[in-house]
């Protein structure tokens, strides 16, 4: 009984540092795609109040930059579902030992 209750409180220990990495991430997911959008309105607006045509050296930079900006947004996303699978895994495994430990405790009963 007192290792059920040992066990419960170290998956919801685990539980809740597995949020806390998941929030952690999620707020960094969200701040990358907050500064790709803002990076690509800058970018689209232009960066002065002049109206003169901007060269094509200009144009590859502001792509080149967008195209960044995309990857790394795209990288973000991956490491954060990445993290998550990782997290569910790890969670997966935590409660299958659980089992174990139960069933095993169990067998040891009946001898």
């Amino acid at each position: 009984m007192l290792l059920n209750a040992l066990n419960r409180a170290q998956v919801q220990s685990q539980y809740k540092n597995n949020m806390k990495k998941f929030i952690g991430i999620l707020s960094l997911v969200l701040s990358l795609t907050l500064m790709v959008g803002c990076a690509s309105d800058f970018v689209s607006s232009g960066s002065g109040s002049s109206s003169a045509p901007s060269d094509s050296s200009s144009d590859s930079a502001n792509q080149t930059m967008q195209m960044v900006n995309q990857q790394m947004a795209v990288d973000a996303a991956n490491a954060a579902a990445q993290q998550q699978f990782n997290d569910a895994m790890a969670a997966q495994q935590l409660n299958e030992n659980q089992h174990n430990d139960e069933f095993n405790r169990g067998l040891d009963l009946h001898q």
